[in-house]
């Protein structure tokens, strides 16, 4: 006699809390995928709660389904709002306000903050987004007022107080940028990003005593800064005797400089009428090189890997060495047969005899003293007649016992009749210069020397 199979049991659904709070927990984990996959699975099954929809509209705006988390999110609002639970109406209309801001629809954006912001007097985080988003959209004078208005109301918020410093300087009001920016440091002393627009600002305004004294205090705020250190120093170069003067950047200072660039880095130097890359076809094309594959090349502080695609046809073996890591992380695409991190003179002097040509763009300008660094590219060269190629900064000085110049900028400038001394005591022969605009800074063009030297089989001269 055939017996009956049991039935199966069906999975029972999780109530609703319980639901919404698996929700919370994968959103919290930063699984946003799994949250808009288990609301759309939900969904079969009946409609979604008001938080689990707001949850949803937040997890599609992370995964940049932006219409769909709009959609979602202001029905969500709508429900909110027929249920009568103001709080959470408000936190909905927020993550609307981001989603908005997300993606690009400003107008929206401003008109949502705008609301929350009447409605919610005493809350200065609507004031703080609504800010943001004016400034963002272009609405630089909108957004100084809204800002003017807020710091009032919130005198000693610093975030509001950094926003007012910020948009200052957005607008070249370079003196209210200085006054705003010395009451968050009075507010918050280690607020970083301060300090430093701070010594923008006195530069801007060409005030270099105040530039000074923002150093100073910052480096007395931080002693073990780097950066500051060195900028210091670059500061006060012309009252500093030559014996205290650096005689290059230093690796701490190179590397956290452009660690904290590497993700903008490409983007800024579009601004600045970057003329690297030009340049660097232009010497090479004075080598007569044959874009055949056939050379060991070095791309010496290579950065994000600018110059890669440039290099890459004349290549068979292309290096790029960089001390910043951050910088060399956004180069791995770039056409380099292997990226090493590594400070410069050490790693040639590690790879003698490896490489016929070595370019170098806007690297050496961190060296004062180019001696050590032309003796260690003269020794990793291979084969007589090897290039060198490298950009320097001019330094229109005659005379004098250094040959090398420490800027504000923290960068080095160099005069002509030193570099092609230094070559040629370290063994380079064929030296040939020419005089471009590598870049603008701040509005002005930066004068630079493009030189081409090739190794010599004379002896390398080690003295004075």
């Amino acid at each position: 006699m055939a017996t009956r199979r049991p039935a199966r049991r069906r999975k029972r659904r999780p109530n609703a809390a319980q639901f919404e709070q698996e929700l919370i927990a994968l959103a919290q984990q930063g699984q946003f995928s799994e949250v808009v996959a288990a609301c759309e699975k939900h969904r079969r099954h009946g409609p979604l709660s008001v938080l689990a929809m707001h949850v949803d509209g937040v997890a599609l705006t992370q995964l940049e389904r932006f219409d769909s988390a709009i959609d979602t999110l202001r029905a969500a609002a709508k429900r909110c709002d027929a249920e009568k639970n103001a709080a959470q109406a408000t936190a909905i209309q927020n993550d609307l306000s981001k989603s908005f801001y997300a993606a690009k629809r400003y107008g929206e954006a401003i008109e949502v903050l705008t609301r929350l912001r009447d409605q919610n007097p005493d809350e200065v985080t609507f004031a703080r987004n609504l800010i943001l988003v004016l400034e963002e959209s272009g609405q630089l004078d909108a957004a100084l007022t809204e800002c003017q208005a807020a710091v009032k109301r919130w005198p000693d918020d610093v975030h509001l107080a950094f926003q007012l410093g910020d948009l200052q300087m957005a607008v070249e009001s370079w003196h209210e940028a200085v006054d705003a920016l010395s009451i968050v440091l009075k507010l918050d002393p280690d607020h970083q990003s301060a300090r430093r627009k701070l010594v923008t600002a006195y530069r801007r305004l060409d005030d270099q005593a105040g530039v000074a004294a923002a150093l100073r205090d910052w480096l007395q705020r931080d002693p073990d800064n780097s950066i500051v250190r060195h900028l210091l120093s670059a500061q006060e170069s012309e009252s500093l005797e030559v014996e205290a003067l650096p005689a290059r950047a230093s690796d701490d200072y190179v590397r956290e400089v452009f660690d904290q660039f590497a993700e903008t880095f490409d983007e800024q130097l579009k601004s600045l009428d970057y003329a690297a890359p030009r340049l660097l076809r232009s010497m090479i094309a004075e080598l007569g090189l044959s874009a055949d594959g056939s050379l060991s090349i070095l791309d010496a502080g290579c950065g994000t890997g600018l110059m890669g695609d440039l290099l890459r046809p004349f290549a068979s073996r292309l290096v790029g060495v960089d001390l910043s890591a951050g910088m060399l992380q956004r180069a791995g695409d770039r056409g380099y047969d292997s990226l090493e991190c590594s400070e410069l003179v050490a790693y040639l002097n590690e790879h003698p005899d490896e490489f016929e040509l070595i370019a170098s763009m806007d690297t050496l300008i961190y060296f004062g003293d180019l001696a050590a660094v032309c003796l260690a590219a003269h020794q990793s060269l291979r084969g007589e007649g090897a290039p060198l190629v490298f950009t320097l900064e001019k330094w229109d000085a005659s005379g004098g016992s250094v040959g090398y110049h420490l800027n504000p900028s923290g960068r080095y400038s160099h005069r002509v009749d030193y570099v092609r001394e230094t070559l040629e005591r370290c063994g380079f022969s064929e030296i040939s210069v020419k005089e471009s605009v590598l870049r603008k800074e701040a509005g002005k063009e930066v004068s630079g020397l493009c030189w081409v030297a090739r190794k010599s089989g004379s002896s390398v001269r080690r003295g004075g």
